[in-house]
């Protein structure tokens, strides 16, 4: 009895973690299985691609260069703090077009199924902006009841703050070029 309760109670809060941010998956990608969104970021296309493969080399980052070219790295990530495995490891390969996209797919993993997406970048018309678009699908290699709408749900937050991060550096590039420019 109290084992029934226990998961009635456990799948009660994945699902009402799952609802209470819901995944967004944007018209364009309908056929991707994870999350997607985007941001508006004053800079040019350029420095916003600089930005996005310059994030592994911030503090605190996890991330393990293991090969690089101008065309594609293969990188190794260490995650803290997931929800039900708590850790996870995964390599995987980055291919680069410069200045448009940054793609991003799982090579191997301890505990992901699923671990793709990219980064989208469309200079925006007349002004010196960028809307960048992130897209990622993140599976654990689990049997857990709600798993896709769990690991969305976390997703979808790593996908806002890493947007957010790269807005923050690059509109700070983007300020200080001009700045320099200026002089």
């Amino acid at each position: 009895m109290q084992r029934g309760f226990l998961t009635s109670l456990a799948v009660g809060a994945i699902v009402s973690a799952s609802m209470a941010a819901p995944p967004m998956v944007s018209a364009k990608c309908e056929k991707f299985p994870g999350v997607t969104d985007h941001i508006k970021v004053q800079a040019e296309p350029r420095i916003v691609y600089e930005c996005i493969r310059e994030l592994r080399y911030k503090p605190g980052s996890h991330v393990k260069e293991l090969k690089t070219s101008d065309r594609e790295a293969t990188l190794e990530e260490h995650f803290k703090d997931l929800p039900i495995v708590k850790t996870a490891t995964c390599t995987y390969v980055e291919k680069y077009t410069c200045d448009k996209e940054v793609a991003y797919k799982m090579v191997s993993s301890d505990k992901f199924k699923a671990f793709e997406g990219k980064w989208e970048l469309n200079e925006i018309p007349g002004e010196k902006a960028t809307d960048v678009s992130l897209q990622s699908f993140v599976l654990l290699d689990l049997p857990v009841p709600f798993l896709r709408q769990l690991t969305n749900t976390q997703t979808i937050k790593g996908v806002k703050d890493r947007l957010a991060e790269v807005k923050k550096m690059a509109e700070a590039k983007a300020t200080a070029s001009a700045c320099t420019a200026t002089k």
